[in-house]
């Protein structure tokens, strides 16, 4: 259901009926190997750390403890690098009405039928989805660093099977952890611009933190923390006030993506002829491709 008019949309379309590659970004390799080449560097540093000829004469208690440190957290990523390194060559996808595969088994040996997925899970961390047998057992992993990633993701909601318990529910919210965060951050830094504001510097205390403490707030105020699904009409609610979106007034639903310093964060946008902006849904405790079918599934229904 792509947005109508989108410079995407004829592609959507046309991607159902056949056969489309996807492959992995080269920017994406070029980086993965320009962060080997930092943590390696750092790794070495911190190896090399005792032996410095300035570090004799210091604490060596200490440049020992840095030395593990470096040696544990870089070594992690270097090693964690190099591993997503030597798996991105086989990260290309092809898919057709038939199903998806890995381009280097071709379709004869690696073809997983759409009807074999049951799932797609959203690994945010790792970025990337994973789509998921009956079992529960990983069938396929798909990157988010695939060129036109997007269309793939409209292809795999297109032809995967909405059916389950998780499907069927009718409301979704944010956890209390979420409200919990908002109001430890907005004392905390109230706090601290009562005190420094008081001992230090006022500007910069009752000014600049009280700035800093409205934008959170106002952050706060205008995210969506729950939907409710009814027979003819979504309900977003906000910590103030609530929205009520008729199904008829609804023209378009899909996954979007947020930009957070390179990585993708999905989320989930209603378009109302009501309303000038989309509203926005995320991090609902589920994934944004569950929450998605169901929205779809209700208006469809």
């Amino acid at each position: 259901m792509p947005l109508r008019g989108s410079p995407c949309s004829a592609t959507l379309e046309g991607s159902r009926s056949f056969m489309q590659e996807f492959k992995l970004d080269k920017k994406f390799i070029t980086l993965m190997k320009g962060c080997l080449v930092v943590f390696v560097a750092f790794l070495a540093l911190g190896l090399a750390l005792p032996f410095l000829p300035d570090e004799e004469k210091g604490n060596p208690n200490g440049t020992i403890i840095i030395t593990i440190m470096c040696t544990v957290v870089f070594g992690f990523f270097t090693i964690f690098t190099w591993l997503t390194l030597k798996k991105l060559p086989y990260a290309d996808v092809v898919t057709d009405k038939n199903g998806i595969w890995y381009k280097h088994l071709g379709k004869e040996q690696g073809l997983i039928p759409w009807g074999e997925i049951s799932k797609v899970k959203e690994r945010a961390y790792l970025q990337c989805l994973d789509l998921l047998g009956v079992q529960g057992n990983r069938l396929l992993r798909v990157e988010y660093q695939l060129i036109d990633f997007e269309v793939l993701r409209h292809i795999l909601s297109e032809n995967i099977s909405t059916e389950g318990p998780e499907f069927n529910r009718s409301s979704f919210s944010k956890g209390m952890l979420y409200h919990l965060f908002y109001l430890v951050c907005v004392l905390g830094i109230s706090a601290l611009g009562w005190y420094v504001g008081a001992n230090e510097n006022p500007i910069l205390g009752y000014g600049a933190m009280s700035v800093l403490a409205v934008f959170i707030i106002y952050e706060y105020v205008v995210t969506a923390t729950e939907i409710k699904v009814s027979n003819d009409a979504f309900e977003i609610v906000y910590p103030v006030g609530k929205r009520i979106i008729k199904f008829s007034d609804v023209t378009d639903i899909q996954i979007t993506d947020e930009f957070h310093k390179g990585n993708r964060i999905p989320e989930v946008w209603i378009i109302s002829n009501k309303s000038k902006k989309p509203f926005k849904l995320k991090q609902l405790g589920v994934d944004s491709n569950i929450l998605l079918a169901v929205l779809r599934k209700a208006i469809q229904a």
